[in-house]
């Protein structure tokens, strides 16, 4: 019987949206720009000869330390879909989610609830971090392969201006 041992790694890519502090509405979007966004794109996220990476967890850091936390969901694809607006609704089309085999891979969490305080200081002066573990999310991908992210918000969020968001995924190979 063979055995299979595994490299980790991570990758990262972060979105520092406007310096504004427009409150957001539950499934609204937060991207870098009101008008012209750009996706987060998760360079490298390929990478086994095998063709497949776990993405075992996802560390979220907050530049701000706001009394309301953030509820986020990482919406990954390994198609890019079209960037959407800082604080427009979400609107996946269908084609996005199922681009023939591709499109959506995964919808990851990152639940208010879980934020952990960082920087003690309020406001953005202060950081907060949320790591959702134990994912298992099976990711089949070339050694090229790049993940695009959609970050949506699920409760009504008001945000610093110019507030950032850094993403790490835990991959193993």
């Amino acid at each position: 019987m063979d055995s299979v041992v595994g490299s980790g790694r991570t990758v990262g890519a972060a979105v520092t949206r406007p310096a504004d502090t427009s409150a957001y509405t539950a499934g609204d979007v937060i991207s870098d720009s009101t008008s012209a966004p750009t996706l987060l794109t998760f360079q490298g996220v390929g990478g086994s000869a095998r063709g497949f990476t776990i993405l075992q967890s996802v560390l979220c850091i907050d530049s701000a330390n706001q009394a309301t936390k953030p509820d986020l969901e990482l919406w990954l694809f390994d198609t890019a879909p079209a960037a959407q607006n800082d604080n427009a609704a979400f609107a996946p089309t269908d084609a996005e989610l199922i681009t023939g085999l591709n499109g959506l891979v995964g919808v990851i969490p990152i639940p208010s609830t879980s934020f952990r305080v960082g920087l003690a200081t309020s406001g953005a002066a202060g950081n907060s971090i949320c790591h959702v573990t134990n994912i298992g999310l099976p990711l089949n991908l070339n050694a090229f392969a790049v993940l695009y992210a959609l970050v949506v918000v699920r409760n009504a969020y008001t945000p610093v201006s110019a507030e950032a968001f850094t993403f790490k995924l835990a991959l193993l190979d």
